[in-house]
């Protein structure tokens, strides 16, 4: 019996195992299975031979609202090996967020959270904010603490065309939404050509499909601004700085929207010392050079 899909899988309930067992299948064959126990912990396994198609990212992807909305489970806890990278960077890319490890084991959980739209936002007087999308914006973020007269930085998805997206939905790369810091600064500590500075010491432009990586449209590159006084600025450093590169692919236009990532999202670095990061200690550093 099929209850969720997508052009991917089919998932059903399997109806040869324990309660809220469901069977992944393509192609009408049976390629893994993800447990839902009665202590609201998930657990998937893909056959060996079928590991690394994301059959198990999109299985999260499927279920988790079909968990929370249907089965009303408002906390979905996991539990992975320190040493799985696949099934971490699984867990991590579509909504679970880290919340202890001990030796052995990391744990996560899954909420309901909402992303808010920031169309109402201002920088505070005498203050300016710019949009940046370099690659993962954990990252990102993390980069621009580092920079003296930045006063505030949100993570977020920009400029895409579905309303309140979530992050497993811009992570299947159909939203346009790309990952994006709003970056709130004093002009009188920074100029905004500094703060240029510090985005393409951590991007490399030449990247027409992403970051290192990281690759689809959410790790697309782009410059974003609300005014007319921060277009000419901004246009008028791309210009010099593309003569610097062979090829150039970095987006350069006004903010149509921004909406503000999940709160799990928010410092995510300083929260998770030893997560991801496409932004090495180099760049940091590099950073740090332009106070």
């Amino acid at each position: 019996m099929t209850i969720l899909q997508n052009e991917i899988i089919e998932i059903g309930l399997d109806e040869n195992s324990p309660k809220n067992t469901f069977a992944i299948t393509k192609n009408s064959q049976t390629v893994g299975l993800v447990k839902f126990n009665e202590k609201s912990e998930i657990y998937f396994e893909i056959d060996e031979d079928k590991r690394g198609n994301h059959y198990a990212s999109n299985a999260l992807f499927l279920l988790m609202p079909h968990i929370h909305e249907v089965l009303h489970e408002p906390i979905v806890h996991a539990i992975v090996a320190k040493s799985n990278e696949m099934a971490i960077h699984c867990l991590e890319h579509n909504g679970f967020e880290p919340i202890s490890k001990d030796d052995t084991n990391l744990y996560y959980e899954h909420r309901i959270y909402e992303t808010r739209l920031d169309d109402n936002y201002e920088a505070p007087e005498g203050q300016k904010v710019i949009y940046l999308a370099g690659g993962c914006f954990w990252g990102m973020e993390r980069a621009f603490k580092e920079l003296k007269g930045v006063t505030e930085t949100v993570v977020g998805y920009a400029n895409g065309h579905v309303k309140n997206p979530s992050y497993e939905e811009v992570c299947r790369h159909e939203t346009g939404f790309r990952e994006c810091i709003r970056v709130t600064y004093n002009p009188e500590l920074t100029s905004t050509e500094t703060i240029l500075k510090a985005y393409f010491i951590c991007v490399d432009p030449t990247q027409a499909d992403g970051q290192g990586g990281d690759i689809g449209e959410q790790y697309l590159l782009g410059i974003y601004y609300k005014d007319e006084e921060l277009k000419t600025v901004v246009s008028s450093y791309l210009k010099e700085e593309e003569k610097k590169y062979s090829e150039f692919h970095v987006e350069n236009k006004p903010l149509d929207c921004f909406y503000e990532a999940e709160e799990y999202h928010q410092d995510y670095l300083l929260k998770n010392p030893n997560g991801y990061c496409h932004i090495t200690r180099v760049e940091i550093d590099k950073i740090k050079e332009l106070n």
